[in-house]
């Protein structure tokens, strides 16, 4: 999936759409409760179920379907949560013994992961799916676990190159706090127009 990745989105491009970003006005809950959320994942030297059922429900208030757990899985999850805080990416069948648990949705995942460690974890959605594949997403291609590995690694090799610094901080200064690179390549990912005109 990486090979589709790349020859959609070259770096000329992406750098490209990150020069465009603009600077949003509108009151907007997601950049309000972004870092409160990330505050309240950085502030736990160990994930316990507690934290995991707080994080996964606000998590949920940026979804727009309602949260149901699908599995009881909840101590495989925090081994495999408490090691992607110390920066291990869990492998396509731990992502998929998380996303059974979480409403069966990667989606999910990805933010829980993101808001536990958003330096090694980048948010998934059908916004990313669609830039990086020009494809619409549905509930299975927007579901595959070795696609959103395959989306850490490119966002990686992106985020790794010398001019990205420059964009990064373009980003971080129009949102109008730090982030990290995975969160401003997600975001210009995310907020970037089709060729017809419309947010992707």
């Amino acid at each position: 999936m990486i090979e589709k990745f790349r020859s959609t989105v070259s770096f000329k491009k992406f750098i490209e759409d990150g020069d465009k970003f603009k600077k949003d006005d509108k009151i907007n809950s997601y950049k309000i409760s972004y870092p409160h959320f990330l505050k309240y994942f950085e502030d736990k030297a160990n994930i316990d179920e507690h934290n995991l059922i707080i994080g996964i429900n606000f998590v949920y208030g940026w979804m727009p379907t309602i949260f149901n757990y699908c599995s009881a899985s909840f101590k495989d999850a925090l081994v495999i949560l408490n090691r992607a805080k110390q920066g291990y990416i869990p492998t396509k069948s731990e992502l998929d013994s998380l996303k059974g648990l979480f409403n069966n949705s990667l989606v999910g995942t990805s933010k829980l992961l993101h808001f536990i460690n958003p330096e090694c974890f980048a948010i998934w959605d059908s916004k990313v799916y669609k830039y990086l594949t020009k494809n619409n997403a549905n509930q299975n291609s927007i579901s595959k676990s070795e696609s959103y590995l395959a989306y850490l690694e490119f966002c990686k090799e992106l985020t790794e190159k010398e001019e990205y610094k420059k964009i990064h901080s373009q980003v971080c200064n129009a949102v109008g706090y730090e982030m990290t690179k995975f969160r401003t390549a997600e975001l210009i990912m995310f907020s970037t127009k089709n060729d017809d005109g419309n947010e992707e």
